[in-house]
């Protein structure tokens, strides 16, 4: 008759019931995301979406990158960062959502602004490779909100 393995549980002590929403991130989701003069909690983010889970949408890929200057075009209304990686965007998981945050631009929904908070890496990817579209996930503007660390006071 074979033996059955036994796993060993962790104690209490090690902090096995921390609740889950509170233990380890696995690497990729350690991360801030600055949005203009803007601060949000990536990690938080990884975490609301978890427990609170949602469908993707799929985003434009070409209309996404045109945005992020990732054409070349200088006067696009955001660029890519000195330290944008375009080595380790060749190497990213497609198959892993974006994050888009929305931010509330004005009295109805239809003038808020969705930016990429995760995901810009795999964005340059799907458009030098010439996809059509990538899957994303879309934080509401409370949900953007309650992941925002700072913001400027004017």
């Amino acid at each position: 008759m074979a033996k059955k393995k036994q796993r060993r549980t962790k104690s209490s002590a090690t902090g096995s019931n921390k609740e889950p929403s509170l233990r380890q991130v696995p690497r990729h989701e350690q991360q801030y995301a600055l949005v203009g003069d803007t601060l949000l909690d990536v990690e938080n983010a990884f975490r609301l979406l978890r427990t609170m889970p949602r469908r993707t949408k799929p985003i434009d890929v070409t209309a996404w990158a045109r945005l992020y200057g990732m054409d070349g075009n200088p006067h696009s209304p955001v660029q890519l960062g000195p330290a944008f990686d375009r080595a380790h965007a060749m190497s990213t998981n497609l198959a892993r959502p974006l994050i888009l945050a929305t931010f509330a631009s004005g009295p109805i929904e239809a003038e808020d602004t969705l930016l990429i908070i995760d995901g810009t890496h795999r964005l340059y990817r799907a458009f030098v490779e010439g996809r059509d579209q990538l899957p994303a996930l879309v934080l509401t503007a409370a949900e953007t909100s309650a992941i925002t660390m700072a913001r400027p006071t004017r």
